[in-house]
């Protein structure tokens, strides 16, 4: 197996030199002095990961000619991941760096241990993300079916599952959890049938009260009872020649269950105080988040409906189930939602991504959406943050290592300075680190020293 390309950018040799040396184990590493030769390697074979040493000349203390060369990098097509090396202990510096796209920062001297396990999780999203712009390319202008966005294996089975379906008239059953697209595929069905020209009728059984539900159905005649000044028409006679969704129909009660049942089995209704039957040909195509295999076993609802309904079952998975789909889905959104206000994003910074991959998703697609669609109204800058899509406190938020760790070692250097009542000397020797070291991380994590 071919290892995972990155770059190291450092002007010191020796450090460059044992970089290499401590990485090309696991990875094919290329190593550029300057800004020029890394744009030169960039060019002519991207890395997944580039080390950044930010102290490169002319400035290497002021980190100019790293923050410069940082934006270049972030500003090329092809998605990469770029970890700031740094030796300088100021945070504003290393604020400046992730607030242009770095991924994370490591300070000198580096610990090769932790950087071979935060190198591991960006070349994953590198990757990742080299993954959604290739699928990109490759259905340009187009979606696997319309107006459904998907490249995972099982959405691919589903879409031609339904495909197929389409070219039948029979009952399709579409199942799955909220939120995850069933009246889409729904739709999608219809249009790529030889109904697509005829009426497509949508019924939510569930948001129309019972008493209601059968005349709006199977329409009634004047006079059929009290308020029926006129007669109606059903949405099944609408659906003509076309096709009518019955979306919650685990909703739908038993009595009109047993009317439905006959429709799908003659191709007949009757209006409420009608004398004949009528002739409908009208495709079912029902949706239900619910377990209708559940349902028929508590009675509520018919067994010989709910087989009559399942000629060909299409299960919609949850967005969680289909975690290639997520990155794609929301590169996507935030695409489609930046146009109504401008164009103004580059994209979601790595720590959104990271939030975004690592989330749930327990709303599925419609959650996402709204998110992103909120996301990009309460940003300020010029990309997406966790915070934007209120995944900065939610379970799904992922910290990253130098999160993680700084956390730890702020927790460990308050919990020695109590331990010796705040004596730095003993608390020092306590952690196993020089008095000066002691200092710098104390006004690192901006710790207070109580008197």
């Amino acid at each position: 197996m071919d290892k995972e390309h990155i770059l190291i950018v450092e002007d010191e040799t020796s450090m460059a030199k044992q970089l290499k040396w401590g990485l090309a184990d696991v990875y094919e590493v290329s190593v550029a002095g300057d800004a020029r030769q890394a744009m030169e390697i960039i060019d002519a074979r991207p890395p997944l990961v580039v080390l950044l040493d930010l102290g490169l000349p002319p400035d290497p203390d002021g980190a100019t000619e790293g923050i410069r060369l940082l934006e270049k990098i972030t500003g090329v097509p092809r998605p990469l991941k770029v970890i700031v090396i740094t030796g300088n202990t100021h945070k504003d510096i290393a604020v400046k760096a992730i607030s242009k796209g770095a991924y994370d920062y490591h300070q000198k001297p580096v610990n090769i241990g932790e950087l071979k396990i935060v190198l591991k999780r960006a070349c994953y999203l590198s990757r990742l993300e080299h993954h959604v712009t290739e699928l990109e390319e490759a259905v340009t202008g187009k979606t696997p079916i319309e107006g459904m966005i998907a490249t995972s294996k099982p959405m691919l089975e589903l879409f031609d599952r339904a495909r197929r379906v389409a070219r039948t008239g029979y009952p399709v059953l579409i199942q799955g959890q909220s939120g995850t697209g069933k009246e889409r595929l729904a739709r999608a069905i219809h249009q790529m049938g030889d109904r697509s020209e005829k009426p497509l009728v949508i019924v939510d059984c569930g948001a129309i009260p019972e008493n209601l539900l059968e005349s709006e159905l199977f329409g009634h005649e004047k006079g059929s009872f009290t308020g029926a000044h006129a007669r109606q028409i059903g949405k099944l006679e609408r659906a003509q020649h076309g096709t009518v969704v019955l979306d919650e129909i685990g909703e739908l009660p038993l009595t009109l269950q047993v009317k439905l049942l006959r429709f799908l089995q003659e191709g007949t209704i009757e209006r409420i105080g009608g004398k004949e039957p009528i002739r409908v040909d009208a495709r079912v195509i029902a949706i239900t988040n619910v377990d209708l295999t559940r349902a028929v076993k508590d009675g509520l609802f018919r067994e010989d409906l709910y087989y009559r309904l399942n000629v060909v079952p299409l299960y919609v998975p949850a967005l969680k189930e289909r975690s290639e789909d997520i990155p794609v889905l929301a590169k996507h959104f935030l695409d489609t939602y930046s146009q109504e206000i401008g164009p103004k994003f580059r994209g979601f910074s790595s720590a959104a991504m990271d939030a975004i991959t690592s989330y749930d998703w327990p709303g599925n697609v419609r959650e996402m959406q709204n998110r992103i669609r909120r996301g990009v109204v309460m940003a300020e800058g010029d990309r997406i943050e966790p915070r934007d899509i209120d995944l900065e406190t939610t379970g799904g938020e992922a910290k990253s290592l130098r999160e993680i760790r700084d956390e730890a070692e702020a927790t460990a250097i308050s919990l020695a300075l109590a331990r010796n009542n705040y004596n730095i000397t003993r608390a020092a020797t306590d952690l196993d680190i020089s008095r000066p070291t002691l200092h710098d991380l104390i006004k690192k994590h901006d710790i207070t020293i109580q008197k």
